[in-house]
């Protein structure tokens, strides 16, 4: 009599708690599956910016969906407390706030102490900074090719810019949870690695947790459009690391030429434009978003069209 009864309350509980399991299973599942949300980010070059309106930049950045800003670093003209007055205030709005500097002579290893200063500096920061009020990743903005010696030089200048993306990565990654990203050209994956066959831009997604491919033109589809440029570095990140590359455009007024830039066309066919580019790159595992250069150009753009 005990064991039928047993049974049978042993019976009923199952048939009430098998499904919730299921349910919690299937959850924990979907929540794991989950990819990070798209970036949609911004530079803020001029840093004295932040003193003058941070209420200004995070108001923008919360019109235009912006939830992350690379922000310059300038200790001499910024104090500490200003930085973490604006990522406090950024951070409330949901905004994360990454450490921005670079020059093209850091490429050089006998220019390495910049990037360990860089280092250096964001990492006592955030040691004396409560957690809402600091930087969540260094990102570098390097771009050797604008040296003079780039094309008769390329493959050593190639060699050093490696080593010293390596070093940026190991010393930032030391005690951290910092992120590292950069900038890179739309063209990296036309760059070898010296003495190797593999590209240099795929070398970089293995080490750096994302790229912001400078995918510089004012339309999305068509030849020499911004889809045309990134996809193949999409499709080779794929298989790599979910959510690594990052689509940047142009508003600033540039001298390029008349496709690099949606200064003239504006800020709705700019919104237009990034539409297309995340529906056709939303499925890609790769694809992290979007980011727009820079902010100063955005607002007075936006400005010109009130």
């Amino acid at each position: 009599m005990i064991l039928t009864w047993l049974g049978k309350w042993f019976q009923h509980k199952k048939r009430i708690w098998l499904p919730l399991l299921l349910c919690l299973l299937s959850l924990t599942l979907l929540m794991m599956n989950q990819s990070p949300p798209l970036t949609r980010a911004t530079w803020i070059w001029d840093a004295k910016q932040i003193i003058a309106q941070p209420e200004e930049i995070v108001a923008f950045a919360k019109e235009h969906q912006i939830n992350r800003i690379y922000l310059q670093i300038k200790p001499t003209d910024i104090s500490p407390q200003a930085y973490r007055s604006f990522i406090g205030m950024a951070s409330r709005a949901g905004i994360d706030v990454e450490a921005l500097s670079g020059d093209p002579h850091w490429v050089f290893t006998r220019n390495r102490d910049s990037i360990a200063n860089l280092i250096a500096w964001v990492k006592a920061f955030n040691n004396r900074a409560p957690e809402n009020e600091r930087f969540q990743g260094i990102h570098v903005d390097i771009e050797p090719y604008l040296l003079p010696d780039w094309e008769k030089d390329r493959e050593n200048i190639v060699r050093q810019w490696m080593e010293n993306i390596e070093y940026l990565v190991a010393e930032t990654k030391k005690d951290t949870d910092l992120l590292v990203s950069a900038d890179l050209p739309f063209w990296i994956d036309s760059v070898q690695v010296p003495g190797d066959t593999e590209k240099l831009s795929n070398w970089m997604l293995q080490r750096l947790d994302s790229i912001t491919l400078m995918a510089y033109r004012n339309y999305a589809d068509g030849p020499n459009g911004i889809l045309s440029i990134v996809q193949r570095i999409v499709d080779d990140a794929n298989e790599q690391k979910q959510r690594s590359v990052i689509v940047g455009v142009n508003i600033l007024n540039s001298g390029e030429g008349p496709h690099v830039s949606f200064h003239e066309r504006g800020t709705e066919e700019m919104a237009n434009q990034l539409a297309i580019l995340h529906r056709a790159l939303s499925r890609h595992p790769a694809f992290g978003g979007s980011a727009v250069h820079d902010y100063e150009s955005w607002k007075k753009v936006s400005q010109r069209e009130e």
